[in-house]
C-alpha cells in the first residue's frame, strides 16, 4: 500500500521514513504506559512537538507538491502529517528531476 505513494522514492528515502513512524510510535507508547523517567519524558514531549506542530507546519509546503504531483489533497495531508518532509521531500525532488 505504501509503495503506491513513494513511486520513484530510493531506498534511503524509504528508510528515512521509519524515523517518524517509530516517533508516532513512541508517542503511542507514551500515551498508553506513563513513563517515569523524566529525560525520556521530555524526549516525549519533544517528539509530540515535532510530530504534530512541525508536521501540520509542512502542509503549507506540502500539499502544493503533492498536488503537482498527482496526489489528492486529502492523500498529500494524510502523508506528511504521518511521514512529514521524509515523504513531500523526495516527491519535490521528483519534480524537479522531470
Amino acid at each position: 500500500m505504501i509503495s503506491n505513494y513513494t513511486k520513484g522514492f530510493n531506498k534511503n528515502d524509504k528508510l528515512l521514513m521509519l524515523i517518524p513512524v517509530f516517533g508516532w510510535l513512541f508517542i503511542l507508547y507514551g500515551l498508553v504506559i506513563p513513563i517515569d523517567n523524566l529525560y525520556i519524558k521530555w524526549m516525549w514531549y519533544i517528539d509530540i512537538f515535532l510530530s504534530v506542530p512541525v508536521h501540520l507546519l509542512q502542509l503549507f509546503i506540502a500539499v502544493p507538491v503533492g498536488k503537482k504531483s498527482g496526489y489528492t489533497k486529502s492523500q498529500s495531508v494524510v502523508l506528511t502529517v504521518l511521514f512529514g518532509a521524509t515523504w513531500w521531500k523526495p516527491v519535490r525532488q521528483q519534480l524537479v528531476n522531470k
